[in-house]
């Protein structure tokens, strides 16, 4: 078996490992930097390339890493993600809050390049792209929806301990002394279906394979095709039922929606299992020296245009389209020595550009409770509730020394706006992507002119995003920090 047919199979199986493992937020959801040499730099290598993962930012970057293979694995620690309603404002002596378990993921990456001729390098680049996943053991919003039930039924939130649900508080009625689990009858009561463990599991994968072309002694351009792989699944959401289309525009479930549940409930918004998107677009970029000692860099990429979610068609909108956003990153290299490199970036996320992920998520209305926002739509229509997120901008900055042969060192820093507006809380309760500032640091050691040790360590600073009224009428609060630890070896040819 020649070396280009054994990477390519290998790069096959590290992708399908790959789409199995859920990473989490960092720039929104998109990694910070993708292997350990980028995490080392906080991502910044649009015009700084460090290895065959170049074409995860700059397609360009492939033709001037030389012949190698990279792979590595990234030990991805979320933290605290935690998130909390406050029912206390509704009288309630407690306030509904949980921390998400499962706070170690695994996620590889595969690179490798070769040369075609004195002017044109193909490779593949395999990564994950980003991802977000909670597991809350209370459910937070079914808890919080008793607290607000309890309220509007003029009952005692204050005599509640936490835990109950909707169907006591029905059970009780008005009459009741006291809020406890035990003796209420609420079997007497249509339950609210898929309201336990609370969560989503969201994990992408790109593959892309990649053409870089020298169109001078000192200028690459290049171009990737993005192959991308999506894997979710959500559960304990049914408290939203109601705001379903299918739900809605039932007649059966007229008198039943009212009081928070469906008699003919749907069956594509949560704890359907794990369904799959498979989709297309493009990435292209550049790489200049135009001074000496000064590189410029750019690279652009398309939307990755995926198919529905076929399983969740009434979650997500578009009727369960969950494309990844188009984005660019701009950025420059000064080399004061030649032991030495500066660089900054500059990218811009498109998250707007997503309507599952940009649509207003629901509103609080008095008397009502949790509403569909004014020019919004049910779950799973085009202008269906979604996750609020805006358009961020990411500011890197990173250094890169090589003390000798054998040793090369690394630091970075990164800001990236709030993508999370204050009053989207509720929804992002499932999606606490809040850090906003990264540091980095890692090294690279050589035993030979053939192979590298490569090391980075990344920590994203706890970041709040609250609320004094969320869609459910009371304060609220989601908040998240991440640690991650990137190893990988680097073969080179």
């Amino acid at each position: 078996m020649n070396r280009t047919n054994g990477w390519l199979i290998a790069a096959s199986m590290i992708s399908a490992l790959a789409v199995t493992t859920t990473a989490s937020a960092t720039t929104g959801y998109f990694s910070l930097g993708y292997g350990a040499k980028s995490m080392g730099l906080a991502g910044a290598i649009v015009s700084n390339p460090q290895d065959a993962m170049a074409a995860s930012v700059n397609p360009a970057g492939m033709g001037m890493v030389g012949e190698r293979v990279d792979a590595g694995i990234e030990f991805f620690n979320p933290g605290d993600r935690s998130a909390r309603l406050e029912t206390s404002a509704f009288g309630a002596t407690y306030d509904v809050e949980d921390k998400s378990r499962r706070n170690l993921f695994f996620v590889p990456s595969l690179g490798y390049t070769s040369k075609i001729n004195d002017k044109l390098t193909w490779g593949i680049s395999m990564y994950g792209n980003g991802g977000m996943n909670t597991t809350y053991d209370r459910n937070i919003y079914n808890e919080a929806a008793a607290v607000l039930g309890a309220n509007g039924q003029g009952q005692q939130a204050a005599s509640m301990i936490p835990g109950v649900t909707p169907e006591q508080i029905q059970a009780a009625g008005k009459a009741a002394a006291s809020m406890v689990p035990e003796g209420t009858g609420a079997s007497d009561f249509a339950p609210i279906q898929d309201v336990n463990t609370l969560g989503v599991d969201l994990a992408q994968g790109i593959i892309a394979p990649t053409l870089s072309f020298k169109v001078h002694e000192k200028h690459m351009i290049g171009a990737s095709l993005l192959i991308g792989i999506q894997r979710f699944s959500a559960y304990g959401l049914g408290n939203f039922q109601c705001f379903t289309k299918s739900v809605a525009t039932n007649p059966a479930n007229a008198a039943t929606c009212p009081n928070g549940y469906a008699a003919e409930p749907s069956n594509g918004l949560t704890n359907n299992g794990h369904d799959w998107a498979y989709g297309a677009g493009v990435r292209v970029g550049w790489i200049g020296e135009v001074l000496p000692k000064l590189s410029l860099g750019a690279a652009v990429a398309s939307k990755v245009y995926m198919t529905e979610f076929d399983d969740y068609d009434e979650l997500f909108a578009e009727d369960g389209k969950f494309d990844i956003p188009a984005n660019f990153t701009v950025g420059l290299t000064y080399k004061p020595t030649t032991a030495l490199s500066l660089s900054f970036d500059f990218q811009r996320i498109y998250y707007e550009g997503v309507n599952s992920i940009s649509n207003a998520g629901p509103v609080f209305v008095p008397g009502v409770g949790p509403s569909i926002p004014p020019g919004g739509g049910l779950l799973g229509t085009d202008d269906g509730l979604g996750f609020g997120w805006e358009d961020i901008n990411v500011y890197r900055i990173a250094a890169d020394y090589r003390y000798n042969n054998e040793w090369n060192f690394r630091a970075g820093y990164s800001y990236n706006d709030q993508p999370i507006p204050d009053d989207q809380v509720l929804f992002n309760i499932l999606a606490p992507a809040t850090p906003k500032v990264h540091a980095t640091v890692g090294f690279t050691y050589r035993p030979s002119n053939k192979s590298e040790w490569n090391f980075s360590y990344m920590h994203a600073f706890e970041e709040k995003v609250s609320s004094s009224q969320t869609a459910f009428g009371m304060p609220g609060e989601i908040k998240m920090r991440q640690n991650a630890v990137d190893l990988s070896y680097s073969y080179l040819f």
